[in-house]
């Protein structure tokens, strides 16, 4: 038997919103009125907690964690197929207990938990209530009535081995259930730093619903890259879930249309700690949720009204030696329009587009496309264009699960790109993006196989290709991987042997991540960017000849702004090359006489990686320079590495984000 009889009230206006329907119309009938033997094994036999939801005095959503008196498996029984039971252990700060209280005058208390099987990506959901709480020694006897019961995808869960703590000592920190103030900054980096949040969520029935459509509670799940929920630090309170392709049930968001309440739950597992919130939260949909996070279609926010921060409290750790493997569905993080240096550009104005000019083709798999916009930009050098490929490969239909492309679920064809050089940096027509070929990629597929096309059977395409008509909206101008200096970072440095005021900096790349450090060059070679410096830039690549020619042309100055006259030059490039491929010949003189007046160059040659013990030499004052690193995660977490064995902390390090 269903245990609901259709989609309440708030379902429907989530699913109007967002326009969907087909696989949606019946999917109210996959939520059983009790749960299955298979379930019931599941919560019984796999589980070392579950978080559940509950409501406060006050009618608020609180997430708690219900779990065993050692983290062990089992903690949980089911008589009936009706029934669990939870045989747990709280801890002081969990508000599950206090919420029972304030329930003692009608002997129930709505319940909602969802189980995961973090080694597994296994979950499953279930509702009802509390008709029993007993106390048992250190331990709590809690019974419950489950009438809905539901089988869910594992699709964002970022699989973790977890282990029984037995030394957890909690400690609450902060107890605040009724606060209008902002979160503390180390809150929101713990937020910042969370890769997976519990969301509870209720629906309170009318006179005339409650027959057909009762009174509940939820708890979901979600997950995605450490970040991918956002804090907006303007106001210190207001946290912003993006809501990502899922199974169209939308009971959480359904849920938050009726009764707009909402509690976030956040677990570090690494040290147990927990951060309990509960708010005020509201759905947006469409140009409302890309004003608050820019090219996201659907999320919810939740202003905090109160929170609660409980260290060293999860009874189960994360097994020492052992990586998170994240979720192959997650898709890259998204800012808030408040952390960002952006310009987007509004669909209802009238969006510029623009359309491909050239292509230069350095090798099989990297290329310069070079776009006119229709607009005049204004562009930061290291700043990326945002592109909407719509037009050119086509919109994906809906999947729920996709295991051969997972990436393909969340693919908007929106792609983001490291702007390599433009016609000029305030009021630029022209634009250029330096790419690698992603393997099994959509959109790179298929701009290089336009390109390869083209130079196969009409070369003099490739050098104006304005005759395609290929046109795409330009979505916008973002990103903070820039030239300008931090606050944050370290200041101008002058050392013996150097001009006053010249900066040093060391740029750190691998592979295709040079392209933003050749916007940076070609600012400074044509005198955009005013300051004098003394760089160190260490690129790893497996084609140094096709890196060399793109620095090269970077240093000229295209614009004519440098004194080509001057005997010194203003700036000095120490360029280190790192690579597995066999390395050319390499000089200073290999670069003209022009680029010798912007850069006095000096090039060194390096077999294989960057390294802490044989680069030491170059990295030896890196403790006096401004630190940047850009290029593939692999490249990124080894040279953080070798960066910390040179005394840089990562802290100090801007790193672009290299994914797209």
């Amino acid at each position: 038997m269903a245990a609901v009889a259709g989609w309440h009230r708030g379902e429907l206006a989530i699913q109007k919103k967002l326009g969907f329907d087909g696989p949606s119309i019946y999917g109210w009938k996959m939520i059983r009125a009790e749960m299955s033997e298979q379930h019931r094994t599941f919560h019984t036999t796999r589980l070392p907690f579950i978080p559940v939801t509950s409501l406060d005095e006050r009618g608020r959503p609180w997430g708690s964690i219900l779990a065993g008196p050692e983290g062990n498996l089992g903690f949980t029984s089911s008589a009936s197929f009706t029934s669990l039971d939870f045989h747990a252990r709280f801890w002081d700060g969990d508000p599950f207990l206090e919420n029972m209280r304030s329930h003692q005058h009608d002997g129930r208390m709505l319940i909602a938990g969802i189980g995961i099987e973090f080694s597994t990506r296994r979950r499953n959901k279930f509702a009802g209530y509390v008709y029993s709480v007993e106390r048992a020694g250190d331990v709590h006897e809690v019974r419950s009535v489950v009438n809905q019961a539901l089988g869910n995808c594992p699709k964002y869960i970022n699989v973790r081995t977890l282990d029984p703590y037995l030394q957890a000592r909690p400690r609450v920190v902060y107890h605040m259930p009724d606060v209008s103030a902002r979160l503390p900054d180390h809150l929101i980096d713990f937020v910042h730093a969370s890769d997976t949040v519990f969301i509870g969520s209720s629906y309170e029935a009318n006179e005339q619903e409650r027959q057909k459509y009762p009174s509940h509670v939820g708890m979901n799940h979600r997950g995605g890259r450490p970040g991918f929920v956002r804090a907006d630090r303007t106001d210190g309170r207001t946290l912003v879930l993006p809501d990502y392709s899922g199974n169209r049930l939308l009971s959480s968001l359904g849920n938050i249309e009726v009764t707009s309440l909402a509690s976030l739950t956040f677990v570090d597992f690494a040290n147990g700690a927990i951060l309990y919130l509960t708010g005020n939260a509201k759905n947006y949909v469409g140009p409302d949720a890309q004003k608050i996070m820019p090219l996201q279609n659907a999320l919810t926010t939740v202003e905090v009204t109160g929170y609660i921060y409980v260290e060293d409290a999860l009874p189960v750790r994360e097994r020492p030696g052992t990586k998170v493997q994240r979720s192959p569905y997650s898709p890259p993080i998204r800012l808030l329009s408040t952390e960002k240096k952006s310009s987007m550009f509004s669909t209802d104005d009238g969006a510029p587009e623009a359309t491909l000019r050239s292509i230069e083709i350095h090798s099989p798999n990297l290329a310069t496309f070079t776009f006119d916009s229709s607009f005049q930009l204004d562009i930061v050098p290291g700043q990326t264009a945002i592109m909407d490929f719509k037009s050119l490969v086509g919109s994906l239909p809906y999947q729920h699960m996709a295991e051969e492309s997972p990436e393909a679920v969340n693919d908007d064809r929106i792609r983001t790109w490291t702007i390599s050089r433009a016609s000029s940096w305030t009021h630029a027509n022209t634009f250029a993006l330096t790419m690698r070929h992603k393997l099994g990629g959509a959109i790179t597929g298929a701009l290089f196989n336009i390109a390869h096309k083209i130079a196969e059977m009409k070369p003099e395409l490739l050098s104006d290709s304005r005759p395609l008509g290929l046109r795409v909206p330009l979505v916008g101008i973002a990103g903070e991987f820039t030239l300008e200096p931090s606050e944050a970072h370290l200041p101008v440095y002058t050392k013996p042997g150097t001009r006053e005021g010249t900066r040093k900096l060391l740029w750190l790349a691998g592979g295709i991540g040079i392209t933003p450090f050749l916007a940076m060059l070609k600012a400074i070679a044509n005198g955009s960017a005013t300051s004098k410096y003394d760089i160190v830039l260490a690129a790893s690549t497996r084609e140094p000849e096709v890196i060399l020619k793109l620095i090269s042309e970077a240093m000229v100055d295209s614009t004519n702004k440098s004194n080509a006259a001057s005997d010194c030059p203003r700036s000095m490039l120490s360029l280190h090359i790192f690579s597995s491929s066999p390395l050319p010949s390499l000089s200073p003189p290999s670069f003209s006489s022009h680029q010798q007046t912007a850069f006095k160059v000096s090039i060194e040659q390096h077999s294989g990686r960057l390294s802490g013990t044989e680069d030491e030499a170059m990295l030896i004052d890196s403790a006096e320079r401004e630190v940047y690193m850009c290029g593939p995660p692999e490249f990124e977490d080894g040279t953080l590495g070798v960066l910390k064995s040179a005394g840089v902390e990562s802290t100090r390090v801007r790193r672009e984000g290299f994914a797209y």
